[in-house]
């Protein structure tokens, strides 16, 4: 094993330990049913030498009822071993499950612009339910197989050293084959779990964008990319197959030899008095026991094998930590007034390529800053900085003078309410979505910002009001009542500043004219900032400021720039502004 899977296997280990009275009692009552399985053909040897071989009927009955009320304890103990590492197994899945998913949520923006959606989502689930199987049986069999073993060869010893060695041979024969299994496995279990996440990612990414794909007619080029990385994985379990199968056969020769052997020489002592018949049948039956923990050992080293590259993937996710932009106990101011500073920011999402250039301003308590421009000059940005979804390079951003560095970061965003310019929805009622902005508002809280965002009488209209399911992202609703759901959501925080991403651009003429409208009275007394092309949304702002190329290039009124800035008037008439 490497120093790798020495580790993971060792992180393992204390995990189980944690729950150790299922533990406990898994192994007591394996151990029971190892040391039952090993008296079997003990008694079989008595029930002959001193029953079946003397032709007293009474010593064989007496032989056959203990073997059966030893085989009925042998099976409650099973029973209680099973449920035990059951419960065990998915108790550590349990852990590591959650602390993956709590892993993921704690990284930045930059973690998920460049990590595949798909192999996360294998890691988290594939990989843990496939760790949870293999130690469902993987724990109970380690110590039964040990135990049977041990206990087997001792028995065997007492009866026939000789025989005894021939069976000790096959099993270091076992062990060197067994060794040569789990170092040429492990690489391809490796590339297997690998390749699943590749897979998984191609398809939750088509899924996602099943609407692109089939507009451009994509699909046959989707599915021939698939089919290549399907083929790859599919090549990796045949050699993982044929791998098995070299040492399977290999392991099956040993044990035939091996039985051939005993056998051959068995009988031999028996003709000559060395053994007894009832000696040599037990001696044959624990061989026979002896076979599956010699044949399981290679299947339990390639089951382990899987495992410890299942854990080690969900390990990677565990490891991560937490990023820059979790800190905690911050600065919690007691008053938000909702004063937002830029002071000569710059920020690249690719290192040497600045989207925000030594950009500085302020918008007051109160006011509402309409950001313009064209694509790709930095708009968007402003607003993922100020949140922390990224870190600015150089400059800092103050709310209220304190810069957002030192905020609390659960604070500052429930000050900061962010409305994405296609707000997501969750599959679930309408009322679980707009909770989301404050899961522990009461029903009256989520029934008077539905209101102010000018969403309540909709849902009202449906046959099961709040409770109406929606379908995955929001299918089920239109533009404009995603937006206003997204708008009730963000204001259920009672925030006080409010950031909207160009909130109509996927909105017709006439729905956008009516959330304009509406924005007027729904954003009243908040600090906003508003980022869109949409002529119709500078109307609502006291101050824009005008990008390009990362860079402030005008600002004032509406008005004033309408009058002064050739910038801002191409911009306004370019989106049918009068």
């Amino acid at each position: 094993m490497s120093s790798k899977g020495r580790s993971v296997f060792i992180r393992l280990i204390r995990y189980l330990l944690k729950r150790w009275p299922l533990l406990l009692v898994s192994t007591a009552a394996v151990v029971t049913y190892a040391y039952t399985v090993s008296l079997g053909p003990l008694l079989l040897r008595y029930a002959i030498d001193y029953g079946v071989s003397k032709g007293n009927l009474d010593v064989a009955v007496k032989y056959s009822l203990l073997i059966l009320g030893v085989t009925a304890l042998g099976g409650l103990a099973w029973f209680v071993t099973r449920d035990a590492t059951a419960r065990l197994s998915q108790g550590l899945a349990h852990d590591l499950r959650v602390k993956a998913f709590a892993a993921v949520h704690k990284q930045s923006m930059e973690f998920f612009d460049s990590v595949a959606t798909g192999q996360l989502i294998s890691k988290i689930t594939n990989d843990t339910n496939r760790l949870a199987r293999v130690l469902s049986w993987q724990v109970r069999n380690v110590v039964n197989l040990s135990f049977t073993a041990g206990i087997s060869l001792y028995y065997m010893f007492t009866m026939s050293p000789k025989l005894s060695y021939i069976v000790l041979i096959a099993l270091a024969l076992m062990a060197v084959v067994n060794a040569k299994y789990t170092t040429t496995i492990r690489p391809i279990y490796d590339k297997i779990r690998h390749q699943l996440g590749v897979l998984a990612s191609l398809v939750t990414s088509n899924l996602n964008g099943i609407k692109t794909v089939k507009s451009l007619t994509l699909e046959d080029i989707e599915i021939s990319r698939f089919s290549k990385e399907n083929n790859e994985f599919a090549r990796l379990n045949l050699k993982a197959a044929k791998v098995r199968a070299i040492y399977g056969n290999a392991s099956q020769l040993i044990l035939g030899v091996s039985m051939a052997s005993v056998l051959y020489y068995g009988g031999y002592a028996v003709s000559t008095g060395a053994l007894s018949v009832g000696e040599l049948t037990a001696f044959i039956t624990y061989l026979s026991l002896l076979m599956w923990p010699m044949r399981a050992f290679g299947f339990m080293l390639s089951a382990t094998q899987r495992a410890l590259a299942a854990a080690s993937r969900v390990f990677e996710i565990i490891d991560m930590g937490k990023t820059s932009e979790q800190q905690s106990g911050g600065v919690r101011l007691e008053s938000v007034k909702g004063e937002v500073t830029f002071d000569s920011v710059t920020f690249s999402y690719v290192k040497g390529k600045p989207v925000l250039k030594n950009v500085s301003f302020r918008v007051r308590p109160g006011e509402k800053l309409f950001l313009a421009g064209p694509p790709g000059s930095g708009k968007s940005t402003v607003l993922k900085l100020l949140l922390r979804f990224y870190e600015p390079d150089e400059g800092s951003i103050q709310i209220d003078g304190v810069d957002v560095r030192e905020i609390d970061l659960d604070l500052l965003r429930d000050m900061v309410a962010y409305v994405p310019q296609e707000p997501f929805i969750f599959s679930g009622t309408i009322k679980e979505n707009i909770l989301f902005g404050n899961p522990d508002a009461s029903m009256d809280d989520v029934i008077r910002v539905a209101k102010i965002a000018k969403i309540h009488d909709f849902i009202e209209s449906l046959p099961q009001g709040y409770d109406t399911l929606v379908g995955e992202r929001g299918i089920t609703l239109s533009g404009g009542q995603r937006q206003r759901i997204a708008i009730a959501r963000a204001l259920l925080r009672d925030p006080r500043i409010v950031l909207l991403d160009d909130p109509v651009s996927n909105l017709d003429a006439e729905t956008e004219h009516r959330l304009v409208e509406d924005l007027k009275e729904i954003l009243k007394g908040r600090t906003v900032i508003i980022v869109s092309q949409r002529p119709s949304l500078a109307t609502l702002a006291d101050k824009v400021i005008v990008l390009e190329g990362g860079r402030i290039v005008d600002e004032g009124t509406h008005e004033e720039l309408l009058r002064r800035s050739p910038a801002y008037r191409k911009l306004w008439i370019a989106e049918g502004g009068a």
